[in-house]
């Protein structure tokens, strides 16, 4: 007979109930580890069910009954609140008691961090909880229907966690309970969130193998990551959800994940370049000394990316509109795309891996620097929702490329991110231009990183020589375009914490290197 019965879920949803009217702070930090500790569950023995964003970041139901309620935190440098962590935890452990759940419940802490930390002892967690009276050994917990009907009375009419958590310990928290969580309380604790990736992706490549034996081995694994967390970030969208649509059954996950792989389709090419979005959002936030705010917002601007890559990949149409914008090849091999096999498709798609990365990150640091000129504080960040989404700055009446168009920038309406030139620049630049020639509109700047260092005015219809003019954005014609060099944003290590001041230079009337 299933341990999981309505019942027991009934009880987890009066727990839910308190929990999602709450007024709770926005996340900062541990999305990405977070859906990779969500993935690696579903891929253990005898898991029934996983949930993210639940009780806890991550919820776990084993098929023996066993209940994991896990909290997931990324402090890689800075130090846990472990009395929040570790109180938090216990408010969902005593409503478990007090609601008489029959499931094992066993709290967890999924950290990232350098240093190890210590679960906290049975006097430490009597100083955490902060009770005014001494600490009865025990409490008499009164029958399902008494205890629901209290909690909904005493602490979900309070609108903050931790009014929430005051209220719930002042009458229920016993010696014998915070013993009991003491002892079940377990901490799993990753060093390396690269390595832990890294796992994850063998894990997914030894549980779905790749049907062609002689494929690329890091390109598949991408595919997988990039189709897991696809399948996982559906549920974020969600709205007044309830357990019954936030949970993963790990049958469905397994089937899905099968069915998906088994040809290659439109949605594989999706799946590649979501796992290659994750797979650099995650060197971002690991390899530069981001605050706080700083990491909030490129998870914003991270995420929405997610969804609009799984958008845009899908079609054919969309591909093109992706290849056409950071492709070094010249007008004759990018229209072959469209009516190329999805195989090659996606070959030539992993080709392009270094070029879309240099796009993602230059439109991510353009995006975080607007961003920070309009967010000084993590509780602002919901009165400009908008400006976290790359498809705000997106003018999708073109369709050729991805054309930009960003508010902040008052002399072009249409620009687009390029690729490196790297060291053969007249033959990349000219390779581009027989593309952009014949599109309409023709984008009007030109964000192209070059090691030649050119910049400013140029013509549609050049020769290849270099630039040899000297105006201004404002001067440009019909068959004209203006090329920002991007020596003024970075996107190196360490660099991403820096905040650039777009106006002074990306959108500047004039490249400022030019004055220099």
């Amino acid at each position: 007979m299933s341990v999981f019965t309505k019942t027991e879920f009934d009880k987890l949803s009066v727990m839910y109930e308190g929990d999602k009217n709450r007024d709770a702070t926005s996340k900062i930090r541990g999305f990405l580890f977070q859906d990779y500790v969500t993935i690696m569950c579903l891929l253990q023995n005898q898991v029934k069910y996983v949930c993210s964003e639940y009780l806890e970041d991550v919820d776990v139901f084993f098929e023996d009954g066993t209940f994991e309620f896990i909290q997931v935190k990324y402090y890689p440098k800075t130090n846990p609140n472990m009395k929040e962590i570790s109180t938090d935890l216990y408010y969902q452990y005593l409503r478990l008691q007090m609601l008489q759940c029959t499931l094992n419940a066993t709290p967890r802490l999924y950290i990232h961090r350098n240093l190890k930390v210590e679960k906290p002892t049975l006097d430490e967690m009597k100083t955490y909880i902060e009770l005014e009276n001494p600490l009865p050994e025990s409490v008499d917990y009164s029958n399902t229907i008494v205890s629901a009907t209290w909690l909904r009375t005493n602490v979900y009419t309070a609108n903050k966690k931790e009014e929430q958590k005051k209220n719930l310990f002042a009458t229920m928290a016993s010696e014998n309970s915070l013993k009991e969580f003491v002892e079940k309380y377990g901490i799993n604790h990753k060093a390396d969130i690269a390595k832990y990736k890294k796992e994850l992706m063998e894990e997914l490549a030894k549980t779905y193998p790749n049907p062609d034996k002689d494929g690329d081995k890091e390109h598949w694994q991408l595919i997988l990551l990039g189709l897991a967390i696809s399948y996982i970030q559906r549920r974020y969208e969600l709205v007044d959800s309830d357990f019954e649509q936030l949970r993963v059954d790990k049958k469905e996950f397994y089937q899905y994940m099968a069915d998906s792989v088994r040809t290659k389709s439109d949605k594989t090419i999706a799946n590649y370049l979501v796992g290659v979005v994750c797979e650099e959002y995650g060197e971002i936030i690991n390899n530069n000394d981001l605050s706080d705010l700083q990491t909030h917002m490129l998870n914003r601007i991270y995420q929405n990316t997610l969804q609009w890559i799984n958008i845009i990949a899908q079609t054919v149409d969309g591909q093109y509109q992706l290849v056409n914008t950071f492709s070094t090849d010249d007008v004759s091999k990018v229209a072959t795309y469209r009516g190329a096999t999805v195989d090659d498709r996606c070959i030539y798609m992993m080709e392009c891996k270094t070029a879309f990365l240099a796009f993602l990150d230059y439109l991510w640091k353009i995006m975080l620097d607007i961003c920070q000129e309009k967010v000084n504080d993590e509780t602002e960040i919901s009165a400009h929702f908008e400006m976290f989404d790359p498809c705000h700055y997106m003018d999708f009446s073109v369709t050729d490329y991805v054309c930009l168009n960003f508010p902040e920038d008052k002399y072009v309406n249409h620009s687009i991110i390029l690729p490196s030139a790297g060291g053969k620049f007249k033959g990349v630049k000219r390779k581009i231009v027989e593309r952009m020639v014949n599109i309409s509109p023709k984008p009007e700047k030109w964000f192209f990183e070059n090691g030649k260092i050119t910049r400013g005015k140029n013509y549609y219809n050049y020769s290849t020589a270099n630039v040899n003019e000297n105006p201004t954005v404002a001067d440009l014609g019909e068959d004209s375009f203006y090329i920002e060099c991007m020596e003024c944003i970075g996107i190196d290590e360490d660099e991403w914490s820096v905040q650039e001041a777009c106006g002074g230079c990306i959108f500047s009337e004039k490249c400022i290197k030019e004055e220099m």
